[in-house]
């Protein structure tokens, strides 16, 4: 059994394609063999336009059923999505095969696993012939709002038999890894002011071997002066670009960095000096080499949820000032 699947090392399984495949709409559980359609509809001749639709609605309808074997942990339903020889090749290269082997790999994964959640976006779904299809696209998943989120890409190859659309083959392969480098647009000096009377000051610089940005930041409101610092690097348990910081008042904190269409997303949690926790994410869009925003959303202090905050307009302080 792949050691990703059964959570034998303690990292983020590469399950990232079951929950893909979850929320996709890609996959049909088996029906019957004397299944007919609903009363009042006809079925389109094989391989007509009106039948290609009636199999991508059908697939969308049916893998609703995936999804909630997946949220009840149900392993005997989930591996029956899959041929009775069917295989599941993780990001690692590691092989499941066959209906009863995914079985057993779902069990100890549901055995162990924490709350976990899938966010899809498929890219591409193409009928090779009248019985196969490809679905292909990404997938981000979460084990909890303190955990980081792990990304890959996907190709899931299906097939009907005997009127069902079953899953063949599932391929994952690691998303590009993020790099410290895709910040270095942020060494320097920053500024914002927020409100009346409050001023933050940022300064990003490379710590010696450029595998890590440390940041200093210090915020100033109405006689009231905090301070403290970041380093950001890439998490060599994760792959994921990550934040830690440090205030000078006690609080600490972690965000885990995901570029999402040309803006940065932090999912970030804090706990504060008096021991109450804040979770909340973070969006950073950058403007150009000399301006940032950033605005704070989904926040949360212990169990009571904030307010989202309008974004800051950030911008470089000019070395000549």
């Amino acid at each position: 059994m792949p050691a990703r699947l059964g959570l034998s090392t303690g990292h983020w399984p590469a399950f990232l394609l079951v929950g893909a495949i979850a929320s996709t709409g890609v996959v049909a559980m088996p029906v019957q063999e004397d299944e007919a359609p609903p009363s009042g509809e006809e079925t389109a001749p094989e391989g007509s336009p009106g039948a290609r639709e009636q199999d991508r609605e059908a697939i969308r309808s049916v893998m609703r059923s995936f999804e909630e074997a997946f949220e009840a942990r149900d392993a005997e339903a989930l591996a029956a999505h899959w041929t009775e020889e069917g295989e599941l090749r993780t990001d690692s290269g590691e092989l499941v095969r066959g209906r009863s082997a995914i079985r057993q790999a779902f069990s100890a994964f549901f055995a162990q696993a924490p709350e976990v959640s899938a966010d899809v976006r498929p890219e591409a779904l193409r009928f090779l012939s009248s019985g196969s299809a490809v679905e292909e696209g990404t997938v981000a998943v979460r084990r909890g709002p303190t955990r980081s989120e792990t990304r890959a890409s996907y190709r899931a190859l299906l097939v009907r038999e005997e009127g069902a659309w079953l899953l063949a083959q599932l391929i994952e392969s690691a998303a590009d890894a993020p790099s410290i480098e895709d910040l270095a647009w942020l060494i320097g000096d920053w500024a914002s002011e927020v409100g009346e009377g409050t001023e933050i000051r940022t300064s990003y610089a490379w710590v010696p071997n450029k595998k890590f940005i440390q940041s200093r930041f210090s915020i100033k409101d109405q006689g009231l002066e905090l301070s403290g610092m970041q380093v950001i690097g890439v998490d060599p348990a994760f792959g994921t670009i990550h934040t830690w910081t440090f205030g000078v008042d006690g609080g600490v904190g972690e965000a885990d960095w995901y570029e999402d269409g040309g803006h940065w997303v932090l999912d970030a949690a804090g706990t504060l000096p008096d021991g109450r926790t804040l979770f909340e994410t973070n969006i950073l869009r950058r403007i150009d080499d000399d301006m940032f925003t950033w605005q704070s959303v989904d926040r949360l202090l212990d169990d009571v949820e904030l307010p989202d905050l309008p974004p800051v307009k950030v911008t470089r302080v000019s070395t000549e000032e």
